[in-house]
């Protein structure tokens, strides 16, 4: 079986069918389609359809409650706690998203912190959801509740999660700028996309147990375990710990030293802030001096054939290349084929 092409209503449409045939409510099945589709416009495949299975190996196993609904543990006029209910990260993320913002509209600012939900998907889709609503925000995430996938600085073996870093600032009538990165070299998902494909990764990403440099994809899936390194050497690595603590301590849901692994769970804690920018009265200004950044620095020649681009833009990018059909590598649709075949569902007939 080869890859295929599917067209974007299409996929959200097997993906909701899959979900609503696991037993979710139907606003869920709706949503989690949405954000996983999404995920592979934006050509994000690592966060996109490609995590359907891993998520209902979860329902399967009761470690994902479906239909759950975001609990409001505290709050104060700026302050917002929330737990999950180990519901589906994408229906939690986006309420307690849209109930951030309303207070940040309310109070000028809001901080936000959500523990006890599951992978809660693409962390740029939140920043671009709160562009929506006006407002600046930053996401600090941690991943727990798992085995651990990167390797401490000048450590042999993992001890973190990917614990990703998101920035969204909003632009009137024009895209949100969106820097969505994890701490690591590279997203598991996107090992997990290459050992679906049979292809190998770039070097310098992983290590094997052993410590050594390895392109082989299935070191991080297949015993020995390997490790992703951390961006930047020791400055990604200072700041995947950081948001562990900020994002696992602060937020109550613990850090990933804390939580027991299981296969079957990914937990996400995060800390959030939402900022209205009327509230500093900077709007007009900042939309102004956003234009003028822009235009400095894609005024610089590129030294090679891509040119200089604002964060966000590549995704932006692969929205237009997508817009008409999604690539699916063969590993990934035959995960998808087989899962729907467990439901009575034909993913054949969702190409047409």
């Amino acid at each position: 079986m080869g890859g295929v092409t599917i067209r974007p209503a299409r996929a959200r449409d097997l993906v909701a069918d899959i979900a609503r045939a696991s037993g979710s409510p139907d606003a869920e099945a709706r949503g989690l389609a949405e954000n996983l589709v999404d995920a592979n416009l934006t050509g994000h495949d690592s966060h996109g359809v490609s995590m359907l299975p891993l998520y209902l190996d979860m329902v399967r196993a009761g470690t994902m409650k479906l239909g759950a609904s975001p609990s409001v543990v505290a709050e104060t006029a700026a302050t917002l706690t929330i737990d999950g209910n180990r519901g589906y990260g994408q229906t939690i993320m986006a309420q307690a998203t849209d109930m951030l913002c309303a207070k940040a509209k309310t109070a000028g600012a809001a901080v936000l912190a959500l523990r006890n939900t599951h992978h809660i998907g693409r962390i740029g889709a939140w920043a671009e959801r709160a562009a929506g609503h006006g407002c600046a925000s930053i996401f600090l995430v941690d991943v727990a509740g798992v085995d651990a996938k990167v390797a401490p600085h000048n450590g042999r073996d993992a001890r973190l999660g990917t614990n990703p870093i998101c920035l969204g600032f909003p632009r009137a009538g024009r895209p949100p700028v969106v820097a969505d990165m994890a701490t690591s070299r590279v997203a598991v998902g996107k090992v997990r996309v290459a050992l679906n494909k049979g292809e190998p990764i770039a070097p310098g990403l992983v290590i094997d147990a052993d410590g050594k440099e390895s392109t082989d994809p299935a070191t991080m899936f297949r015993p020995p375990m390997g490790a992703l390194l951390t961006m930047g050497e020791h400055k990604g690595y200072a700041l995947s710990a950081m948001l562990e603590l900020f994002a696992g301590a602060l937020a109550g849901g613990m850090t990933i030293a804390t939580l027991t692994p299981s296969e079957k769970r990914i937990v996400n804690n995060c800390v959030a802030v939402a900022i209205d920018p009327a509230a500093f009265g900077t709007l007009d200004t900042m939309m102004a001096e956003a234009d003028r950044l822009e235009a400095w620095l894609k005024a610089s020649p590129p030294r090679g054939g891509d040119p200089v681009m604002l964060p966000g833009e590549p995704e932006l990018a692969a929205r237009r290349a997508r817009a008409d059909g999604l690539p699916v590598d063969a590993g990934t649709w035959k995960l998808l084929v087989d899962l729907a075949a467990a439901y009575g569902i034909d993913a054949g007939g969702y190409l047409a």
